[in-house]
């Protein structure tokens, strides 16, 4: 069984959000495998929370696509094989160009300053992840909402929990992350000169750029 650190009762957040983060966390880290049972009542026994918490988590998890329910055996680890990888990068190259592209026309100062200095926060070399990859993620976010699209943001919300699990393989290597912070700094200086055309070349090729990353590791 993967040993699990009980809840920290000093985070302020929900304990369900709590929870789906430490689950997710394991999951992503490879403590949990596809295949896997994410039994509510040892979970919650674990992390010394109830089991209400524990249930709403696992459903959550169920809709980042990190687990599937399956009839008599309950919520399992959800496995990505090869193609379900290409599908995902393939379709957010499209959707996050889109999103590139309606930023360009609608981002304003203060956002480009936080792009800039997230990519401070994100140079290659940094030894903490979690902050580099938070980082990442706010970077990510903030792009999503200079598109000022509803449906644009839903439907990356959809695929957030998969991205974010391939994100973690295809930023591994420092080669990597020191290509993706190139990539980002150009896509941040083609919404500067409010270039959509040019801001969605550029979020396409990033994405087909991960894609690659990812696949390299999958060998």
């Amino acid at each position: 069984m993967v040993e699990l650190t009980p809840v920290d009762i000093t985070d302020p957040r929900p304990i369900r959000d709590i929870v789906h983060d430490i689950l997710r966390s394991a999951i992503i880290g490879g403590r949990f495998v596809p295949g896997d049972r994410l039994v509510e009542s040892q979970l919650a026994q674990q992390l010394c929370v109830s089991r209400t918490p524990v249930r709403e988590a696992l459903r959550m998890l169920v809709k980042d696509g990190f687990a599937v329910e399956i009839p008599r055996r309950g919520t399992v680890v959800a496995g990505l094989n090869r193609d379900d990888a290409i599908d995902i990068y393939d379709l957010r190259a499209v959707i996050e160009g889109l999103c590139a592209r309606r930023a360009a026309s609608n981002i304003t100062a203060r956002e480009l300053r936080s792009l800039r200095n997230l990519l401070e926060s994100m140079r290659p070399g940094s030894e903490n992840r979690e902050a580099y990859m938070k980082a990442h993620a706010r970077f990510n976010a903030i792009i999503i909402g200079a598109s000022r699209s509803h449906r644009i943001a839903q439907f990356i919300d959809n695929l957030a929990g998969q991205i974010r699990c391939l994100r973690g393989v295809s930023l591994t290597t420092q080669e990597r992350q020191k290509q993706a912070w190139e990539e980002h700094a150009a896509i941040v200086e083609a919404l500067a000169a409010r270039d959509g055309e040019r801001a969605e070349q550029l979020a396409r090729q990033h994405a087909e750029n991960a894609k690659k990353a990812f696949l390299l590791q999958w060998k």
